[in-house]
């Protein structure tokens, strides 16, 4: 792959990531409390179309950064993945699976897309990457 098709992979996910809306929710509801938007339900992958398509971009945008260190945009990239890789926001998605009837959310098909952001996230050598790898962790165990 040239850098210019990473570049235009990367203006791809970014479009998306964090856009709230058209969204897909995959979500049970079990009382009025549990009415609420993409963003307060997902605070980390709440963008895209559905959870997987954000989590599979987010794989993507890690996998570019990962793959083409020079690349111009990844400092746009590191600012992305630090605002929403937060241990807080980590721990609201991992809330998110912990509330009864969640059991099946995504399954199987974001479990394999988010176990392999984690995967991807483990093969990065730069603080950065590290950073990113420890903030997913809890999220990953809970998926394991």
């Amino acid at each position: 792959m040239l850098a210019s098709e990473a570049s235009r992979l990367v203006g791809i996910a970014q479009s998306h990531v964090t856009r709230e809306y058209p969204n897909k929710l995959d979500h049970v509801l079990s009382g009025p409390e549990d009415l609420r938007g993409p963003r307060a339900l997902h605070p980390v992958f709440y963008g895209s179309f559905d959870w997987h398509s954000c989590v599979h971009s987010y794989w993507l945008l890690a996998h570019l950064y990962r793959h083409f260190p020079d690349l111009a945009e990844g400092r746009g990239i590191a600012a992305l993945i630090d605002a929403h890789f937060t241990d807080e926001n980590i721990a609201g998605e991992v809330a998110y699976l912990q509330r009864p009837g969640r059991g099946t959310f995504e399954r199987p098909y974001g479990w394999a897309w988010l176990l392999k952001l984690a995967a991807e996230l483990r093969q990065h050598t730069t603080d950065a990457g590290q950073r990113w790898c420890r903030a997913l962790e809890p999220l990953a165990a809970a998926f394991v």
